[in-house]
């Protein structure tokens, strides 16, 4: 079949992922107990599991009756008949591939593998976390105690006000003498840099000082795989990490997905520890987050999910639209749902002194209500 000629190369699943509506997987591990939690999870997640080898004669047959390979093969070391020389060919098919030991014993044989996993989350941080790495990795990961608090922030919808709000969460941060990092990781329409004034921030070669305490970087499809490593090693060099991810759109998919644009909402979904998800207290807002809430209901990711409600309308018709945002932020029970009132005016300030609220107008309601979110952050 035509997949077999395909190279090894990270950027090829990419593409094929982006015509499927669901990433495909295949099982191949021997022991029953752990194929079930493997496939369940997978299942669980969206994922169309293709077919569940019991043997490598099994496995490979169905391989070659495949037009196009899957897109993740998980295979455990015990399995029949299996060799290293034939799991290096499978390298060459432009699949992701997770080898898990059945013992330590295994180590030698097979020094690419992993430990089982034994809990949920981190075979889905496994499986997400692999887009930009070899498809057969050479070493077990190594896991450090973090430093940083993550807080991630995306929108629900256009205008919704998460960049903003990152900007103004770093600063406030910030100015509790903690070390703080900014990330732009708003793929279509990065702005911090053009709010704050700053240039190269988006260069991955290192973290770019914009303000005491504070750094910035702007991630780009250029320069996505050194960002993603320099995320890893910020997560012990900062206090704080605040990304700004940019309007969250199909959810689900995303986080099956392959496009860089949403890598930095994976990263996120395995590393965070508080993702915030700002949205308008209207009717498109409020269906947003019907829409968010009930995606985030059939995924499971690490960080814990708040809800914002920025700039409140006022009136019948606001409190009307309050009353549906608490609602449908409560679905998934929420850590926590924040509000902010509005102040476009404010806001307008400062983006035209290409400044943070702090620094534009300190004394404005809406940067001491920030301020506030700003304390409650970890908390």
């Amino acid at each position: 079949m035509y997949w077999q000629q395909l190279r090894a190369v990270v950027w090829l699943p990419y593409e094929h992922m982006a015509k499927s509506e669901h990433a495909s997987a295949v099982t191949a591990i021997h022991g029953s107990d752990f194929e079930s939690f493997a496939a369940s999870i997978l299942f669980s997640q969206g994922w169309n599991v293709l077919y569940r080898a019991l043997d490598w004669s099994s496995l490979h047959e169905f391989l070659q009756g495949l037009a196009a390979p899957p897109d993740v093969l998980l295979i455990s070391t015990d399995l029949e008949g299996i060799d290293s020389q034939s799991l290096q060919k499978l390298a060459t098919s432009g699949m992701r591939i997770f080898i898990f030991r059945k013992s330590d014993d295994d180590l030698r044989r097979f020094p690419e593998s992993f430990a089982q996993p034994t809990v949920a989350l981190e075979l889905i941080a496994m499986i997400r976390g692999s887009m930009r790495r070899p498809m057969l990795r050479a070493s077990e990961p190594i896991i450090e105690a973090s430093r940083a608090h993550v807080l991630a922030i995306a929108g629900a919808h256009a205008g919704a006000g998460c960049t903003s709000l990152s900007i103004n969460i770093a600063t406030e941060l910030s100015l509790l003498a903690k070390k703080v990092l900014i990330i732009d990781g708003n793929a279509i329409a990065p702005a911090i840099a053009i709010l704050l004034g700053q240039q190269g921030l988006n260069s991955a070669k290192s973290f770019q000082k914009i303000a005491n305490n504070l750094w910035a970087l702007e991630v780009t499809q250029e320069n996505i795989a050194e960002s993603v490593a320099l995320l890893d090693a910020a997560k012990m060099e900062f206090d704080y990490i605040v990304i700004d991810t940019g309007v969250i759109t199909e959810l689900a998919q995303v986080l099956r997905g392959q496009r860089w644009t949403g890598e930095i909402l994976v990263w996120a979904s395995s590393s965070a520890d508080e993702l915030w998800i700002i949205a308008k207290s209207h009717r498109v807002g409020v269906e947003r987050v019907r829409k968010i809430s009930h995606a985030l209901s059939q995924n499971s990711i690490k960080p814990a999910v708040s809800f914002v409600q920025a700039m409140s309308a006022q009136g019948k018709k606001g409190a009307i639209h309050d009353a549906a945002f608490l609602a449908a932020a409560r679905t998934i029970g929420p850590k926590n749902i924040h509000a902010y009132p509005a102040d476009p005016r404010s806001i307008a300030m400062a983006e035209n002194e290409q400044t943070s609220l702090y620094e534009s107008n300190e004394r404005s309601l809406l940067r001491k209500s920030i301020a506030t979110l700003a304390g409650e952050v970890g908390g």
